[in-house]
């Protein structure tokens, strides 16, 4: 399975996200990751988020093992670097 060209997130079970995965995110490495960060599932649930090459076959089990029992959210790397919005 690819990865999502876009996720979007539930509405969260909390205000905050767990202090674990926020610290998980922050220290989490895989070769073929690319950005990480904190989201929720489809369903609401807390996740780690992560963006792939969108050519990465997903779920990568050894991301998974180091996630602590949090889902894991994949989306593709857009092929072009985001710009930041004018204001």
């Amino acid at each position: 399975m690819r990865p999502k060209k876009q996720h979007i997130g539930g509405e969260p079970p909390t205000p905050d996200p767990p202090q674990a995965l926020i610290d998980l995110s922050e220290r989490i490495a895989h070769p073929l990751v690319k950005r990480t960060g904190v989201t929720t599932t489809e369903d609401g649930r807390w996740a780690l988020y992560v963006t792939v090459p969108k050519t990465t076959d997903v779920p990568l089990h050894d991301l998974e093992s180091q996630a602590g029992g949090f889902p894991v959210v994949y989306e593709a790397e857009p092929d072009r670097p985001l710009r930041p919005l004018r204001s």
